[in-house]
């Protein structure tokens, strides 16, 4: 009795499948345009399209499905409240990319995993050309897939190990950026509206993650304490509880925001939005420009102004083109100046600088600053945050009374 493939639906893509010969073809959401278009692949067979360029071992999973039920399962996770949502859609952008990648001798969709190879996440990564700092985390989206793949039972034909567990992913970009307590001033100063000021003011008093600072609810706020305390399912890492203690200062807005918002994300923008990455990120552009403008003001390398039209050549609507074309163009180079006169800021940034701030103060310990940074143990410091080598006269002097011992110190 001959066996025909039936078309069958992925539910993490909301599409209907048919696997033709190795090859499987994508035959769209609707259910009765997908069984005829199965039905007119059918009757073509066999065709250029279903012939199998680079045989394949049926009795293999595909690469599609392993990852399409890895998104489907991160999406219950993000329904039971364990998972994100943004973790959903930054796997979902990166393991979507992989599956469109092709080159002239293989088509990603085509594989099974037996044929996946650490070489196809290199070539895939390295036709990027417009990721700077994302081929680490791509990278290492596509093998956390896999990883999950091989735990789930999805592997048992390769081993139940990873194919591309040995990828050498790109060294982790360390946090260089430190804010002064001056350069933070001049931030505050450039910042004309209170809702971005009173994001950058809590997250320089508290040092929490921007997540954190993003989704602080009223509820979340636990007064008698001076303190904000997330349930665990909205934790990082989902196993202990978040607690971010905040200083007057923090305490202070927390408390006028709770009063405006008792209900929702405490921090809005001037549009009534919570705040999210691409909005911060957006104010993060322009205050850099804006703090360049300030700093190169007085220098004398700014562009000089443009003449006003006269009543006359405002008539004139190819004078008004042309004079908005320079002006536009004036912008453009006064904006460019300014970046590089000052660096790109990010709540992160500020974090990191908290963590540093408070190492080199003197007063806590690594044990502490671990604590209120919300990390389980001092590893994250020592490796990411603990950027003593920045600070010369610090290590010059832990040195001396290294050497001189307690006497040092009461010179």
């Amino acid at each position: 009795m001959s066996h025909f493939p039936k078309p069958f639906f992925v539910t993490a893509r909301q599409v209907w499948r048919v696997q033709l010969n190795g090859v499987q073809h994508n035959l769209g959401p609707d259910r009765e345009a997908a069984f005829l278009k199965y039905h007119q692949l059918m009757a073509t067979q066999p065709s250029a399209e279903s012939v199998d360029r680079h045989p394949v071992n049926p009795d293999h999973p595909f690469v599609v499905t392993v990852l399409d039920k890895f998104i489907g399962w991160l999406k219950e996770r993000v329904k039971d409240g364990t998972k994100a949502e943004r973790t959903l859609r930054w796997y979902t952008d990166y393991l979507q990319s992989f599956l469109r990648f092709a080159t002239a001798d293989y088509r990603m969709a085509d594989l099974t995993v037996d044929a996946l190879q650490p070489l196809h996440v290199y070539q895939w990564v390295d036709a990027q050309p417009n990721w700077k700092t994302g081929k680490r985390g791509a990278m290492a989206a596509v093998q956390r897939a896999f990883r999950w793949g091989g735990r789930a039972g999805l592997l048992k034909s390769i081993g139940g190990t990873s194919p591309i567990a040995a990828v050498e992913k790109p060294a982790q970009g360390r946090r260089e950026l430190l804010i002064s307590p001056d350069e933070f001033a001049e931030m505050l100063s450039c910042v004309r509206d209170q809702y971005f000021r009173d994001l950058l003011e809590t997250a320089w008093e508290s040092g929490a993650r921007p997540n954190e600072l993003l989704t602080a609810q009223a509820r979340f706020v636990d007064l008698a304490n001076a303190r904000w305390v997330f349930p665990v399912r909205r934790s990082k890492g989902r196993r202990v509880q978040r607690v971010v203690y905040l200083t007057d200062k923090a305490l202070a807005i927390t408390k006028r925001l709770m009063a405006q918002h008792p209900t929702g994300p405490l921090f809005l923008n001037s549009d009534g939005l919570p705040w999210n990455a691409y909005s911060v990120n957006c104010r993060f552009q322009r205050l850099r420009v804006a703090i360049g403008r300030q700093r190169i003001a007085g220098t004398g390398v700014l562009p000089p102004k443009l003449k006003r039209l006269s009543a006359k050549e405002r008539l004139n609507r190819n004078c008004r083109d042309v004079h908005h074309a320079a002006v536009l163009a004036r912008r453009r180079q006064i904006a460019a100046l300014a970046r590089e006169q000052c660096p790109k800021y990010s709540l992160y940034a500020i974090r990191h600088s908290w963590c540093t701030h408070a190492l080199e103060c003197g007063k806590l310990d690594a044990v502490t600053v671990s604590v209120l940074m919300g990390h389980k143990d001092t590893t994250m410091i020592s490796r990411v945050y603990a950027h003593l080598s920045q600070n010369p006269s610090r290590l010059r002097d832990a040195a001396r009374r290294a050497k001189d011992g307690p006497a040092a110190d009461a010179v």
